[in-house]
């Protein structure tokens, strides 16, 4: 390995890879400074290479905090709590120059094993092991082939590999010997104290020293310990046994993720020789198997073969599964013949649990969508490519997470279902869709495994699976390629804005006067509950059961579509927020002054002029408000010379020092209505603008109509105002907010719902 330098470049990518705000260890430090502040890049790669030089780090950057979470409520059994270390910020950065640097050399010399699928870039996780080996399962019990298998666990595996071997893999496989010496000494000054519920529970000089494993918490460490593992491959790959999928094919003796290893073998003695292997290996370098987590299968002639456990030369004892029993690898329940229907019933058991556990929840709307991508979604999306998912099988998972979600009231049974799966910043509501993901994915790992034609072994397993799994990987090339995710969204959303009803809002949304990225901000905000969210998505697909709705949409027996309030005109939705004048004297006046006092608030803020820290629901706006710069009005009624029709804007603003004036007039229209009313209200008030100007002298008056649609639409020009006014984007956030939760309560208020 070439001598190590470091640049400030090196610890600039390594910041720029580490999470900002992940725990910090004793030096407080969190990443977001270190990106911050890019002049300390220089100041610490020349103290990095002065560590690397003397071979040696202060003791604060060789020690951790291991915190202790409890795996069960008030358990007092000490193993069933999971250990979580959090080391100096420091220290990982530069662990993280050097294991850039080890890996940079390994794989330059190939030294890796292909069977390792731990720590490697580019690779697939869990799921390349999980394919290669679903490969070989159904190779086997289709053609009736023999087939030993051994799934081999070590205890405490990370927690138990000793020093002597970590510093002795270093040395064979030519990692340069500065950085050698380094880690040496780092190791021995290894170790970390140990924290309960946030406190302490030793003192800070007695700390507990780590003699064995690995100083887990940095990115070198799952790196150096797949090393550790590397020989045990060399060793099963050079024995000549394992499984051939097909004829002049490589064989597979084994698959490694990380610590979890499975043997593969064509007969019980080749499987013998296998397990004795790794058992020497493992005896050589002090690390013990869990036997009571290790399995062995005997499959003669495509059916499993019950058998007595196999007793290796040393004294341990390997149970064997029977035709009934399971083994768990890597997340999925593994035997030849495991039924798919059972595993999907499981997996759906779990998905549907968690998410009935997230929608009982007290998150925000937006949160419980990115508990569903994050957290709900990955039980079905790591099944993918294992498990053979038919379209009618996707389509009634969607139909069932949509009818969970109804009966929670996140979603209204008539609202748009392609908005589920819209971004939020497009209107919609950014679920991932079930059916898109799964047609990607399987796409995603048919490239890979084509695109690996240095692989023997990845070629062999492409042309032994035909029809084996989803992948079918033999015929893969022959599938049509996916429409890229630019071309899939702009056709989705066309389709939206096709439709009849539901499509009304899209075209609202996009009109040319519209901003956008204001008019959704409220989605991605996330500051809605997931009731009124979908309530209000409701509002805007037009699915509220209004008379005229139930009439003319739902067609059921109403006698007329007249509004019970005004009775006057027909009650449609557009009516209800916006048109009805029973509502306007109470409903709609108390809307309009929520987004007056906002502004009102935010601009004596500004000027210095109130010292309120209330809300705006509590706010009570004082008629005058005035310093030596600014005089504030509200709702107050100029008398002019002139006789003007309207003379009562809600706020007025006049600057003494400047000689101009500012008419505020508030408005909150129906979506359809924006442009018009904004015009409207600058005609309205120019007389009085004139009148104003020459009466109290001002070299300038202008009128400036702030105006926001009663489902949140945001015009341009409502930012323009604002900005006109110097006011923050804060503000037209706290309005949009204002007026969707006031809609929301008219509307369920008008309807009794």
């Amino acid at each position: 390995m070439d001598p190590v330098i470091i640049t400030p470049d090196d610890v600039a990518e390594a910041v720029r890879r580490a999470p900002n705000w992940k725990s910090p260890g004793l030096d407080g430090l969190h990443h977001y400074w270190l990106k911050g502040f890019v002049v300390c890049h220089a100041v610490l790669a020349r103290q990095f290479q002065e560590a690397l030089d003397q071979k040696s780090l202060p003791s604060l950057f060789t020690t951790g905090i291991t915190h202790l979470v409890p795996k069960d409520r008030d358990s007092t059994d000490p193993s069933k709590y999971r250990p979580i270390t959090c080391l100096p910020t420091i220290y990982k950065t530069l662990t993280s120059i050097l294991s850039a640097r080890i890996t940079r050399h390994l794989n330059s010399n190939q030294v890796m094993s292909r069977a390792q699928n731990g720590c490697r870039g580019g690779g697939r996780g869990t799921k390349e092991p999980l394919l290669i080996d679903a490969v070989i399962g159904k190779v086997v019990k289709r053609n009736r082939r023999n087939l030993s298998a051994a799934w081999i666990d070590y205890k405490k595996a990370f927690d138990s590999v000793p020093h002597t071997w970590l510093k002795r893999v270093l040395e064979l496989y030519k990692v340069d010997c500065t950085v050698r010496d380094f880690l040496g000494q780092c190791m021995g000054q290894w170790s970390t104290i140990l924290c309960h519920l946030g406190e302490r529970m030793t003192a800070a000089e007695n700390h507990i020293r780590i003699r064995r494993g690995i100083f887990q918490g940095d990115c070198l460490s799952p790196i150096w310990f797949c090393l550790s593992l590397n020989p045990l491959s060399t060793l099963l790959e050079g024995s000549g046994r394992g499984f051939q999928l097909r004829r002049g094919g490589t064989k597979v003796t084994h698959l490694f993720y990380m610590d979890d290893l499975k043997l593969f073998a064509s007969s019980r003695s080749h499987l013998m020789e296998l397990l004795n292997i790794t058992c020497d290996f493992s005896n050589s370098i002090r690390m013990e198997l869990g036997t009571d987590k290790c399995a062995i299968l005997h499959v003669e002639r495509g059916r499993v073969a019950n058998s007595e456990g196999i007793d290796l030369s040393m004294p341990i004892n390997i149970k064997t599964l029977s035709e009934a029993e399971t083994y768990r690898y890597l997340g999925m329940s593994q035997n030849i013949g495991i039924d798919e229907a059972d595993m999907k019933r499981s997996v759906c058991g779990v998905f549907y649990a968690r998410l009935t556990k997230v929608l009982n929840s007290l998150l925000s709307g937006v949160n419980k969508t990115h508990a569903y991508n994050g957290w709900i979604m990955p039980v079905l999306m790591y099944t993918f490519g294992m498990l053979r998912w038919t379209q009618t099988e996707l389509n009634a998972l969607d139909r069932k997470v949509r009818t969970i979600m109804t009966s929670h009231r996140m979603h209204h049974p008539r609202s748009s279902v392609m908005r589920l799966y819209l971004p939020r910043k497009h209107g919609g509501r950014g679920l991932i869709d079930l059916r898109r993901l799964y047609s990607k994915l399987i796409k995603n790992l048919q490239n890979y495994f084509l695109s690996k034609e240095s692989s023997p072994l990845h070629q062999t397993v492409t042309l032994a699976d035909n029809g084996y799994t989803p992948l079918d990987l033999l015929h893969s090339k022959e599938v049509e390629p996916l429409v890229a995710d630019a071309e899939y969204l702009k056709a989705k959303l066309n389709q939206w804005a096709s439709k009849p009803l539901h499509g009304r809002f899209a075209h609202e949304l996009r009109g040319p006067h519209v901003d956008i990225a204001a008019s959704t901000c409220w989605l991605r905000r996330g500051e809605l509950f997931a009731e009124t969210e979908g309530f209000m998505i409701a509002i805007q697909d037009q699915v509220i059961p209004t008379k005229n709705y139930l009439k003319y949409i739902a067609k059921t027996n109403v006698e007329d579509d007249l509004c019970r309030r005004c009775y006057q005109k027909p009650e449609t939705i557009q009516h209800i927020t916006g048109s009805c004048q029973a509502l306007a004297a109470s409903e709609y006046t108390q809307r309009h002054n929520d987004v007056a006092k906002i502004i009102h608030l935010a601009l004596g803020r500004k000027y210095d002029l109130l010292k309120d820290d209330n809300p705006y629901w509590k706010y009570s706006p004082s008629p005058v408000l005035e310093n030596d710069n600014i005089q504030l009005y509200w709702d107050r009624s100029v008398l002019t010379d002139r006789s003007v029709p309207h003379n009562r804007p809600d706020i007025i603003i006049l600057y003494k020092k400047e000689k101009r004036a500012c008419l505020l007039d508030i408005g909150v229209p129906n979506s359809h209505n924006v442009q018009q009313y904004i015009m409207k209200k600058k005609t309205k008030y120019q007389p009085l603008a004139e009148e104003v100007r020459q009466m109290w002298l001002q070299d300038e008056v202008e009128v400036l109509p702030l105006i926001i649609s009663t489902t949140g639409i945001i015009p341009q020009q409502l930012n323009e105002n604002l900005a006109k006014l110097d006011l923050p984007m804060s503000v037209r956030n706290n309005i949009q907010k204002a007026v969707i939760l006031r809609t929301t309560a008219i509307v369920r208020k008008h309807l009794a719902l």
